[in-house]
């Protein structure tokens, strides 16, 4: 037998490489250039809203409580195209406490698209189908890495108790879960020409979780959007924020007053520790409420 191949199946064997390198290379290329999105990301569909006529959307100040049950069902739709049309939908953002009185605060992934490298508390949006509970629970497993095992329902509408266990299976957890707001919060922020005139509208439920250990005793897992970690007291959030403010809220203002100037819809680039003062709002309304409560 020739150690020679005949010539055709040279070719072929030519023709089948050339092609493999050419997918690599096409692949490698669409990869290296699609911005990070997380399969999470992907799946989230937002159950949308309209306001009824008992508001009007342009006069509602941002942080404004408002009743739920006013809300109109205006169909479902991914959470990109939600943002980039304003559609009203809904959230929650949970302070997870433990024994001792420790807040946690997550930092935030310098990959993530949205406000990379900046501090957050727990946060998860909506989906379709889901009540409000069950999107706090649902928080709580994939952020902290813990599985609901049992859940108890309570007369009042606003807390219920839910029991998680960790991921090594060895410890189940009795928490503790309240709304800490009578209605959810009007969330609303205008990103501007520097992203597509983004608008991010929503209702924002504020809870509290309260952990019946401290944290050094319970197995927390955080997902890989998590960079950091650290709880801190309930004194050393208020100076954080305070501080944070400061530093930044004037510089915000200024850039907002000139987009307004331009008749631009803008309110201001990132800055400070919470990524922008949208936020750092939100989380001071969610402290004060927390100082009247604990």
């Amino acid at each position: 037998m020739s150690c020679i191949w005949p010539h055709r199946t040279y070719g072929v064997v030519i023709l089948f490489l050339l092609a493999c390198f050419l997918h690599y290379f096409f692949w490698h290329i669409d990869v290296a250039s699609t911005p990070i999105i997380t399969t999470k990301s992907k799946q989230e569909v937002l159950p949308t809203y309209v306001f009824s006529s008992q508001y009007a959307r342009q006069e509602i100040p941002h942080l404004t409580p408002v009743n739920p049950s006013t809300l109109i069902p205006s169909g479902s739709h991914p959470i990109d195209e939600a943002h980039r049309n304003g559609y009203l939908h809904t959230g929650h953002c949970l302070f997870i406490m433990d024994a001792s009185g420790l807040l946690l605060f997550l930092k935030r992934s310098s990959d993530v698209v949205t406000c990379p490298s900046t501090w957050s508390i727990l946060g998860e949006h909506s989906m379709a189908k889901e009540e409000a509970r069950d999107t706090v629970v649902r928080g709580m497993e994939e952020e902290l890495g813990l599985k609901q095992v049992g859940r108890l329902e309570t007369s009042d509408s606003s807390s219920f108790f839910a029991d998680f266990q960790t991921m090594n299976k060895k410890d189940t957890i009795h928490v503790a879960i309240q709304n800490i707001t009578q209605y959810p919060l009007y969330y609303i922020r205008h990103y501007g020409p520097r992203l597509d005139n983004r608008i991010d509208s929503q209702l924002t439920y504020l809870w509290l979780a309260r952990l019946p250990k401290p944290f050094d005793e319970i197995q927390i897992t955080l997902d890989d959007e998590v960079a950091d970690h650290k709880w801190i007291s309930l004194e050393e959030f208020s100076d954080w924020i305070e501080d944070d403010a400061r530093n930044y809220d004037k510089e915000e203002e200024k850039s907002k007053t000139l987009q307004i100037h331009e008749r631009q819809k803008d309110d201001g680039p990132p800055s400070g520790d919470f990524c922008h003062h949208t936020i750092r709002s939100l989380y001071a309304k969610g402290l004060d409420n927390l100082k009247l409560l604990l």
